[in-house]
């Protein structure tokens, strides 16, 4: 018997819409299929920020389904970390320490990920200077004292001037007298000035959360998905920024407004393949680090551990799927 022409059509548009169900997943369509705003601050224009950047002008949010419209800049861990308590941003790459401190004082803010494991930082100092031991009754931007035996307060004034251009600011003026630079752009003007490394303090064995993204547990709770894609996006940028050199320096050229010069390949290089990781993951012993920073000073709660500063299921999701090893197979 003849299948009526009707039958025949319902059963051809089952199909096609069962091929694209199939289609869909690899092809990345997750999520609405509209792009939900989301909106992200960072802290610097440090290197650490390059596959930040990288997703945002590779497009890799818009791929997600999210709509970036511009990466804020708000120098500083405090004041990042302050606006994203506030609710002014979504998410925030800010300092560790901060966020730590402002969930031991009650906020719910949380890390979700790191993208390095130990601090890229160098000490610079004025040409005066060239010995630790010279740091003796100066001012100093940031610390690092310990390893030099040197006691902050008592031996070296110790204090925030903001992000690396602030530092670099005051140290080439001459309102401290050494400061901690990331590698980067201003450790190349730092060298150019004549100024003096005195240390290399990824060397020193320290582990630390690194170009952390922090959130508040509220939005986490309610927008998970979107914070899933957001890792996504990510760790597809730090692919990209790996990979991609010509890319990577444009977006670096960019957003600090350095030339990009034979010197910043190195750096970039550095970045790419010794400090950046794969999957942004933070670690408990980069967070006990921090613990141990803020117990020097004030006393902690009972019991405190460094899984209460951290939400690690989105970097995790993206290890035990799969998702960024095929990135790394694909090239």
């Amino acid at each position: 018997m003849e299948v009526p022409m009707e039958t025949k059509l319902r059963k051809l548009g089952a199909g096609l819409l069962a091929g694209l169900a199939v289609t869909a997943v690899p092809l990345g369509l997750t999520g609405p299929a509209f792009a939900e705003p989301l909106r992200i601050a960072y802290t610097a224009t440090a290197l650490v920020y390059g596959p930040l950047w990288a997703t945002q002008e590779a497009g890799l949010f818009k791929k997600y389904n999210l709509e970036v419209d511009k990466l804020l800049y708000i120098a500083g861990g405090t004041p990042s970390t302050q606006a994203l308590i506030a609710g002014e941003v979504d998410l925030s790459f800010t300092a560790a320490g901060a966020v730590v401190a402002a969930n031991l004082a009650g906020s719910d803010v949380v890390l979700i990920g790191a993208t390095i494991d130990i601090l890229p930082f160098e000490v610079w100092a004025a040409p005066t200077i060239k010995d630790p031991s010279q740091l003796k009754g100066t001012k100093m931007a940031r610390y690092i004292l310990k390893k030099w035996g040197l006691k902050p307060v008592g031996d070296v004034v110790v204090f925030q001037t903001g992000g690396m251009p602030e530092v670099f600011s005051a140290l080439r003026g001459g309102s401290i007298q050494s400061g901690v630079i990331d590698t980067g752009p201003f450790t190349l003007l730092a060298q150019k000035e004549g100024l003096v490394r005195l240390a290399d303090v990824s060397t020193m064995g320290l582990a630390y959360v690194f170009g952390p993204v922090a959130a508040r547990q509220a939005f986490l709770r309610s927008r998970p998905d979107l914070a899933s894609r957001f890792m996504r996006a990510y760790v597809e940028g730090i692919h990209r920024f790996k990979t991609d050199r010509r890319l990577a320096l444009a977006v670096i050229e960019k957003y600090t407004k350095v030339k990009v010069t034979p010197a910043t390949e190195q750096v970039y290089e550095i970045y790419a393949h010794r400090y950046i990781k794969r999957v942004p993951e933070a670690t408990s012993e980069g967070i006990q680090t921090i613990l141990e920073e803020i117990a020097a000073t004030r006393p902690l709660p009972p019991g405190v551990m460094p899984q209460r500063f951290v939400d690690s299921r989105f970097a995790r999701e993206v290890i035990e799927s799969g998702f960024a090893d095929a990135l790394y197979r694909g090239r």
